[in-house]
């Protein structure tokens, strides 16, 4: 997985809380691909989303969510939904501050409720600044674009029917995988 840069899990477990069955598994020199793998044959898929939300670099990161939440523009119909979704990936095509700031204001258009606004929170939580332009600046915390993407996705696979939730843990992680191979998702 060569867009995995972080090669031991440890380094990235500080950012979060593991579930206690993932702090079972886990062990200190533990590979981050490695751990991936024993999260999902063990099925510990939110771990999973959360390991490989943190693992991957920002645009690839937010690439996934988006992914995910466009599976279910259809289903939702909504305007929001959709054009929250777009910001983000405009912002994954050309990262600049403007495409950033456009991904803010959707992200709080949809008040951090929806995978869509998730995601256009993970573009915007990938930049700088989290403070207003002209004000002083105040960068987000290192990886509190991974909790966006891990909501967007986690998001996601709450809004699958019940019986469908173990596939489509297992389907938006094949997406996350295919990018950190080097994939387009």
């Amino acid at each position: 997985m060569e867009k995995i840069h972080t090669e031991f899990a440890k380094d990235l477990v500080k950012h979060y809380e593991l579930e206690d069955d993932a702090k079972e598994l886990f062990k200190d020199g533990l590979k981050t691909k490695d751990f991936l793998e024993l999260l999902m044959s063990n099925e510990l898929y939110m771990d999973a989303i959360t390991l490989l939300s943190h693992s991957l670099p920002k645009r690839e990161a937010v690439w996934w969510a988006c992914i995910c939440a466009k599976k279910h523009q259809e289903e939702v119909d909504d305007e929001l939904f959709s054009q929250s979704i777009a910001a983000a990936e405009k912002w994954v095509y050309d990262p600049s501050e403007k495409n950033r700031r456009v991904a803010e204001f959707y992200a709080e258009k949809g008040q951090y409720e929806t995978a869509a606004a998730w995601v256009a929170a993970a573009a915007f939580w990938s930049g700088d600044s989290i403070m207003p332009e002209g004000e002083p600046v105040i960068a987000p915390a290192e990886y509190l674009y991974s909790h966006a993407v891990r909501g967007c996705i986690v998001t996601c696979v709450g809004m699958n029917e019940k019986s469908a939730v173990e596939d489509s843990y297992q389907e938006y992680l094949s997406h996350g995988i295919n990018i950190a191979s080097g994939g387009n998702g």
